[in-house]
């Protein structure tokens, strides 16, 4: 397990070569933990103890975390037999959902009408979990020669 991670981040901005689904899915289940035990500390800390502290360490390993996991996706998809490319539909997908749900929320806010409609929001959330189901299972797939 630990190659895997070292492995990973030995190729931290490494596009180029091939990984293998025991690495992509090593660093995946790491970033997972981390970000769990992270956040459940700092909800410990804020709501039981009501120290005042920020979210700024998970945001900062997540700051971290992000290049490798993005370079470990390129690898592990061309591993696959599929084109790296494909990843920019999540990633477009996750960014124009965040705006419009953003929206949506700052509209509740400040009491000004929305740009969007709840329906978009739904469809957009909607759509961007389908993809995140797809791209799970081609992360899945055999390696090609």
């Amino acid at each position: 397990m630990w190659d895997s991670i070292k492995e990973t981040f030995s190729k931290y901005f490494r596009f180029g070569g091939r990984s293998g689904r025991r690495e992509f899915w090593t660093w995946t289940f790491m970033v997972l933990a981390v970000s769990v035990v992270l956040l459940g500390l700092l909800t410990g800390l804020i709501f039981i103890l009501h120290v005042d502290c920020t979210i700024v360490p998970l945001f900062l390993f997540w700051l971290v975390a992000l290049f490798p996991s993005l370079t470990v996706a390129v690898r592990r998809l061309r591993d696959a037999g599929i084109s790296p490319w494909f990843l920019l539909i999540p990633a477009f997908l996750c960014i124009i959902t965040f705006l419009v749900l953003f929206d949506r929320g700052m509209s509740n806010m400040d009491g000004t009408p929305a740009n969007y409609s709840d329906a978009l929001a739904f469809i957009l959330s909607a759509v961007t979990a389908m993809t995140g189901f797809v791209f799970l299972i081609l992360f899945c797939l055999p390696s090609k020669k």
